[in-house]
């Protein structure tokens, strides 16, 4: 399988370009960066994927928010599916993200790891649970992290909602807010250091807390699971999938 790197030059670029061996069946044939150096790389890197001339089964997208819109028109032309790792997409680009997916196979979810996505999976089991628990996100990133809160502390949220109904998202809390109301869920943004990614929901009652935690020690978690997933949506019809639809195919589903 040929894949293509969208973003290469950053930090989850360069650790997919070297997981990428490791991974059978998998050969990285061009990547596309914007501000990198191509004479860093030992492969073509492109300013545009538009600039590419190599077959290409996958694109593998760890950039920015708005690079679909180089990365869909081009992938649509040419029939190529697309694993979409970047978080921060306002609704304008998740309709164009939606509207691809009717022709091409999209892959895109909240975060890369199944770990996270059994956490995902432990909060929606513990926000019924604990159904009159008052619940707060707290999510802690590295100090060259864009968007806020992430993409991975939404997906959590929206984990609590699917047991839940609709809560009132507060993200943050300044002032004279006034007393809690029953339906909030706080989420909480820390930027610091190195932090590779830490998130934690909590769950608090009268007298006890529960606390659910997930801890990356490392970027490799991430582009194991974007391997993972571009491997398992070559020649799928076209459709959004997520990380569930691969742990089905797995038989590991959460």
């Amino acid at each position: 399988m040929d894949i293509a790197i969208y973003g290469i030059g950053g930090k989850m670029g360069r650790t997919l370009l070297n997981m990428a061996p490791t991974c059978e069946d998998v050969r990285v044939v061009c990547g596309v960066d914007l501000f990198a150096d191509p004479s860093e790389f030992d492969l073509p890197v492109y300013k545009s994927i538009h600039d590419s001339s190599e077959h290409i089964d996958c694109i593998i997208d760890f950039s920015v928010h708005d690079a679909i819109f180089d990365i869909l028109p081009f992938a649509i032309h040419h029939g190529i599916a697309c694993v979409l790792a970047t978080t921060g997409h306002n609704e304008h680009e998740l309709q164009a993200i939606e509207k691809a997916a009717e022709k091409i196979p999209t892959f895109k979810t909240g975060n890369m790891s199944i770990g996270i996505n059994t956490l995902s999976k432990l909060v929606e089991l513990a926000a019924g649970l604990l159904d009159t628990a008052d619940i707060e996100i707290v999510e802690m990133h590295h100090n060259q992290k864009v968007d806020a809160p992430s993409g991975t502390a939404l997906m959590l949220a929206s984990a609590a909602e699917k047991a839940r109904g609709k809560l009132e998202r507060v993200t943050g809390r300044s002032g004279l807010v006034g007393k809690r109301s029953g339906r909030e869920i706080g989420i909480h943004a820390v930027r610091g250091g190195s932090v590779v990614g830490k998130h934690s929901v909590m769950f608090m009652q009268s007298n006890e807390v529960i606390t659910l935690t997930h801890e990356a020690e490392s970027k490799a978690v991430f582009a194991s699971g974007a391997l993972d997933a571009a491997k398992f949506i070559t020649g799928k019809e076209p459709g959004i999938y997520d990380m569930n639809d691969l742990l089905k195919a797995k038989q590991l589903t959460i």
